[in-house]
């Protein structure tokens, strides 16, 4: 079995003072949809080039489609579509030209083109319009089909569905769910957590440059807390439970509490020895495990 699509170790950058990457280590299976989140300055930008070559890395190693991480050469790039999150095009080009242009360069026939542009919405006329007139919807949208009409085996999308309508959204994560059929890989960073929790196989968290959890999402949603809310038929001690977890809202008749999931079992057994009229136990979103990192 060859190395994966995308194998990391302890890679790391610095602009000057600045660690923008430090100590990043990821394995990226073929066929896998890998989510890349982050808050702004994280590091996922700076991923991205790195894995593209477009900057070199400082420290670490790796490879990215079995050529090592900032290698020379445009050839093997061909097989990489990319979808930068400040995409600009050129202004005076029709939609079409910038297609034809960008697949030349790739040095693969757009094969997947005429597919994309109808499940994307992009119709004949716009693609003759010239891009300066384009919404910012439509250029994500040519962004898009850019960035896979040539049907790459690995894709790095950063932000990929900013700025377009929740039906074109729709559709966009069919496009991944295709792809993972045929065996391409995606490398998606979003600040959509719906959005990954939809369409990712796992989960890479930054903090500052640095991971901080790798998972799948239902591993990850397991290790965030869970908020317990209980109603009290009488006044009860709600400050006798803050030893179970974080208590987030304490009235005599109403409890809510955030609970790691070991703690459970022990807490529904205090619970049971008070006035106990309701209780609820939410399980957490890919929203909720995100932010447990980011207290």
């Amino acid at each position: 079995m060859g190395a994966p699509p995308i194998h990391v170790r302890g890679l790391g950058k610095r602009y000057g003072p600045v660690v923008a990457l430090k100590d990043l280590s990821l394995d990226v299976a073929e066929g896998e949809v890998f989510g890349f989140l982050g808050p702004n300055g994280a590091g996922k930008t700076t991923t991205i080039r790195l894995l593209l070559g477009l900057i070199r890395p400082d420290s670490g190693e790796g490879t990215v489609l079995g050529h090592p991480v900032g290698a020379r050469g445009v050839a093997w790039r061909g097989d990489i579509g990319f979808l930068p999150g400040d995409m600009a095009f050129w202004p005076r080009l029709s939609g079409a030209d910038t297609l034809d242009f960008l697949a030349g360069l790739s040095g693969r026939p757009p094969a997947g083109r005429a597919q994309l542009l109808e499940r994307l919405g992009l119709a004949a006329p716009e693609l003759a319009r010239h891009v300066h007139t384009y919404s910012d919807g439509m250029k994500q949208k040519l962004g898009l089909v850019q960035a896979l009409q040539c049907e790459p085996r690995l894709a790095l999308l950063d932000e990929p569905t900013k700025g377009l309508d929740p039906l074109v959204q729709q559709a966009f994560y069919e496009i991944v769910t295709d792809m993972r059929k045929t065996g391409a890989t995606v490398f998606l960073s979003s600040h959509v957590l719906p959005e990954v929790e939809r369409v990712c196989d796992r989960v890479a968290m930054l903090r500052a440059g640095a991971v901080v959890s790798v998972g799948d999402v239902e591993t990850l949603r397991r290790a965030a807390r869970r908020r317990v809310i209980a109603d009290f038929s009488a006044d009860a001690d709600a400050a006798s439970l803050a030893h179970f977890g974080e208590l987030i809202i304490a009235q005599p008749r109403h409890v809510e509490l955030l609970v790691a999931q070991a703690a459970l079992p022990a807490l529904i057994v205090r619970l049971g020895m008070m006035p106990l009229s309701d209780v609820v136990v939410e399980r957490p979103t890919l929203e909720e495990a995100f932010l447990e990192h980011y207290r």
